[in-house]
């Protein structure tokens, strides 16, 4: 029970029993007084009983709000679920046609890089050119495919968290910090999609002016290309951060005694996550 209201009905127990305890009938008393003694004590029971109702009908309605509020707050992580569902069919669909577009880019690209090579004449130079050049969009295919696999892995494991939230919900317990978290770690996966899907269509050109600046072009096609994934790696590690600080959230959530009720769940206060 609300141990506000409870506590006022034991005060207004107290005070009438107090009252009519010094109204107790004596031979003396009369009848007049008997009479007012009986209204008394019957007016002090049916005080109490209604009293007993309003919390009980109190109680009643908290519940049905906290089922409420529960309800549509598993509705919302549906819908969530389901708005995860279509992003990734999406960002699998836009990296297809990324990947396909990136092939006709590549095939132009190293057109163009034979043709400036022919302003080389070491031939192992030419070699290693090429060699880099087809390694950096080999590894950037694999870096993409390998970011793919661990954003898919860390909302596979949002999802469960979310479920998990719902059942402490259910239990009574106050998940809103918990679901505010998650609302970040969506947002933050959505973002790491779009940084991987950007990559998936990049390719790095060598731009070869003379053979005596080739050891530069090469560093400086290198060092952009290291840069971009540096960005790509930052948002996919954010959004693992964000899975990992719901979880612990939902960790940090306090055991609910057998006498918890949800209208008196205390609040989570989530450490974040190291």
């Amino acid at each position: 029970m609300n141990k506000s209201y409870l506590f006022a009905v034991i005060l207004v127990s107290a005070f009438v029993f107090a009252f009519t305890a010094g109204a107790q009938e004596s031979p003396t008393t009369t009848p007049a007084r008997k009479e007012q003694i009986k209204e008394i004590r019957t007016n002090a029971k049916t005080e109490i009983k209604d009293k007993r109702e309003e919390v009980k009908t109190d109680i009643k309605a908290q519940k049905e709000e906290f089922k409420d509020a529960t309800k549509a707050a598993k509705e919302d992580f549906k819908a969530k679920r389901e708005e995860l569902e279509l992003k990734k069919k999406e960002f699998t669909e836009k990296i297809k046609t990324e990947r396909e577009e990136l092939q006709s880019k590549i095939k132009e690209k190293r057109k163009v890089l034979k043709e400036r090579l022919e302003k080389v004449k070491d031939e192992r130079k030419k070699q290693i050119v090429e060699r880099v050049d087809q390694s950096m969009d080999q590894l950037n295919d694999r870096m993409v495919k390998h970011y793919t696999n661990v954003l898919d892995k860390t909302e596979a494991v949002l999802k469960r968290i979310g479920e998990r939230a719902d059942r402490a919900a259910e239990r009574g317990l106050n998940v809103s910090a918990v679901r505010a978290a998650l609302d970040e770690a969506v947002a933050a996966i959505a973002s790491a999609r779009e940084a991987i899907r950007v990559q998936a269509g990049k390719t790095y050109t060598i731009n070869i002016t003379d053979e005596a600046t080739l050891k530069n072009k090469i560093g400086e096609a290198r060092e952009l290309f290291r840069k971009d994934l540096v960005v790509v790696k930052a948002a996919v590690k954010a959004a693992h951060e964000a899975a990992r600080k719901v979880a612990t959230g939902l960790a940090q959530l306090p055991r609910p005694s057998p006498t918890t009720s949800p209208a008196s769940s205390p609040s989570p206060t989530p450490t974040p996550a190291q």
